[in-house]
């Protein structure tokens, strides 16, 4: 019996955190309405409203060739009325790349390791390379 309840919560809570992050997008030329959802990259943590409406404004912008697109609020209890759209952090990737934006950013490991490298050609040439 706990088993069943501890199940039933457990699916109760994954559907109202699916439901909880959509997103009602409106785009401009063309125009039209989107009910977007960002697909989670994981179930530890949660990207954010701000970053969501930003993913979801620049991706739905390029995927439907349109000009620019925005978060719309939606009343109380209201339905945001629009095309169904889930999008993922690739797809916000990909929309910033083709714009020539860069989403790379260099690790620590590869810093420590370029600051290792560095220091060792110039210890090694008796410090004429530093």
């Amino acid at each position: 019996m706990h088993r069943a309840i501890f199940l039933a919560s457990l699916c109760a809570v994954g559907v109202m955190s699916a439901h909880a992050a959509e997103l009602c997008v409106a785009c401009q030329e063309p125009a039209a309405t989107y009910r977007c959802t960002v697909e989670q990259p994981s179930d530890k943590y949660s990207l954010g409203t701000d970053l969501e409406t930003q993913i979801c404004s620049k991706v739905l912008a390029q995927k439907g060739a349109h000009k620019n697109c925005a978060l719309v609020p939606v009343a109380e209890g209201g339905k945001c009325e629009g095309l169904e759209r889930t999008v993922t952090v690739t797809d916000y990737q990909r929309a910033l790349g083709a714009k020539g934006e860069s989403t790379y950013e260099v690790g620590a490991f590869e810093i420590a390791r370029r600051n290792v490298h560095d220091t060792w050609l110039c210890v090694s040439s008796m410090f004429k390379d530093c």
